[in-house]
């Protein structure tokens, strides 16, 4: 075989394999932006809670995303319950809990936007204080 027919296959053969890999993509069979939309609006409804014990006090700190921790119209607030009952409505994302007696203590969190709306987030667990 001579060399310029070995050319001409092999152009050829370069022109097949790169003529195939084109733009032509087939469609996805799922739809990828609502899996992701499907993924965020779960994790914006994550509701985590980080504490510490200090003494007779906890300090208390919330991470949740897109909720509008202020007073007023479109603002929120957390529920905090002791031990089942209702002591204080709290408008920030840190604070602390002062003067708990010594015993083991449930506290129990939960987020409500001002209107009344329940979000059905909340965090319970339970501190000793010594």
């Amino acid at each position: 075989m001579s060399l310029q027919k070995q050319l001409v296959i092999l152009l050829l053969f370069l022109f097949v394999v790169l003529g195939a890999c084109g733009n032509d993509k087939p469609a996805p069979e799922t739809n990828i932006p609502n899996v992701v939309f499907a993924m965020t609006n779960q994790e914006n409804k994550s509701f985590q809670v980080k504490h510490v014990v200090k003494g007779k006090d906890v300090l208390i700190e919330c991470i949740v995303a897109d909720f509008p921790f202020r007073k007023g119209m479109n603002g929120g607030h957390i529920n905090v319950y002791v031990n089942g009952q209702k002591i204080d409505e709290v408008y920030t994302a840190a604070f602390m809990l002062r003067g708990l007696p010594t015993g083991k203590h449930v506290i129990r969190l939960e987020l409500v936007h001002n209107d009344g709306k329940i979000t059905g987030l909340s965090q319970e667990f339970t501190v000793t204080i010594s």
